[in-house]
C-alpha cells in the first residue's frame, strides 16, 4: 500500500547520423592536430605520426570518453553522449574493441588527407570507413558496425557545448544584419 512509485526520466533520443559524423571529425581534427608533433620531413612513411595519431585517437575517444560519462571532446560540442545497453557509460573492454575500429578507419582517412591520393586509391582506403558507418544511415536504432561491436549507442543529452546550435543562431544573425 506504501509502494513508493519511482518515476523513470524519458529515454534520451538517438542522435542523428549528421551529428554523430559531425563530433567524429572533431576528434579526427583535434587527432590530427595533435599527430603534427610526430610529423618527419623526409620521411616516406610517417610512423611516428601514425604512432602519435593512435595515441592521441586512444586517449581522446576511449581514457577521456571513459572518464567524462561517456562524451569525447566531439561529442561534448555537439550534445551527443555514448552509452551501452544499459543506459550507462561504456566499459573500459567496449570502449577499446569500438576505437580499435574507429580508429584504424580513421588512421586510413589520415592517410589519404596526407596524401593527397587519387581515384581507385581514396576509394580503397575510405571504403573501411564508408563499410562502418554505413548502416547507421539504415538502421532505425542508427548503429555503426563499431557500435555493434562495442555493444554501444549514441543518444542526444543536455550536457554540451550545442555547437550545432549556437553555430545556427550566429548564421541567422548574421543574414539579419546583411
Amino acid at each position: 500500500m506504501g509502494a513508493i512509485s519511482r518515476q523513470i526520466p524519458p529515454p534520451l533520443p538517438l542522435a542523428q547520423p549528421w551529428r554523430r559524423g559531425a563530433a567524429t571529425m572533431i576528434d579526427f581534427l583535434l587527432a590530427w592536430l595533435f599527430s603534427v608533433l610526430g610529423y618527419s620531413p623526409g620521411a616516406a612513411i610517417q610512423w611516428a605520426q601514425i604512432l602519435v595519431f593512435f595515441i592521441a585517437w586512444w586517449g581522446l575517444r576511449v581514457a577521456f570518453v571513459n572518464r567524462n560519462r561517456g562524451q569525447s571532446p566531439g561529442h561534448w560540442l555537439m550534445d551527443v553522449r555514448l552509452l551501452d545497453r544499459r543506459g550507462r557509460t561504456p566499459d573500459f573492454i567496449s570502449l577499446n574493441k569500438r576505437e580499435l575500429v574507429m580508429g584504424v578507419c580513421a588512421l586510413l582517412t589520415l592517410v589519404v588527407l596526407e596524401t593527397f591520393g587519387r581515384g581507385f586509391t581514396v576509394l580503397l582506403l575510405l571504403a573501411p570507413l564508408l563499410i562502418n558507418c554505413a548502416p547507421a544511415w539504415v538502421d532505425e536504432r542508427h548503429r555503426t558496425l563499431h557500435d555493434r561491436l562495442g555493444a554501444t549507442e549514441v543518444y542526444r543529452c543536455y550536457r554540451g557545448f550545442s555547437l550545432d546550435r549556437k553555430l545556427i543562431q550566429i548564421m541567422s544573425k548574421l543574414r539579419k544584419d546583411v
